[in-house]
């Protein structure tokens, strides 16, 4: 799943690079920030997203976050990395 992880991380920096807008630039360095103090424990497994959250996700968002359960879903059900 790290691997997932860390591709997913940079494809999404990579995707913000040229973004000039304060309030995205602000908003999108903030989430990174939080995830990444979340995983430095185990808090974050099994933790449900916030529905404000979602609701404020674009279509594509909302694509690209469906996307992503699928995949560690098959990764998971493939008997791929598990953490307990």
């Amino acid at each position: 799943m790290r691997v997932l992880g860390d591709e997913y991380v940079k494809s999404e920096f990579r995707a913000h690079r040229k973004v000039e807008n304060p309030a995205h630039i602000i908003g999108f360095l903030t989430e990174w920030q939080m995830y990444a103090q979340k995983l430095e424990g185990d808090t974050w497994r099994g933790e449900k997203l916030d529905s404000t959250k979602i609701d404020k996700m674009s279509d594509q968002q909302l694509g690209q976050l469906y996307e992503l359960m699928q995949t560690i879903q098959k990764s998971e059900d493939e008997g791929g990395e598990q953490q307990s």
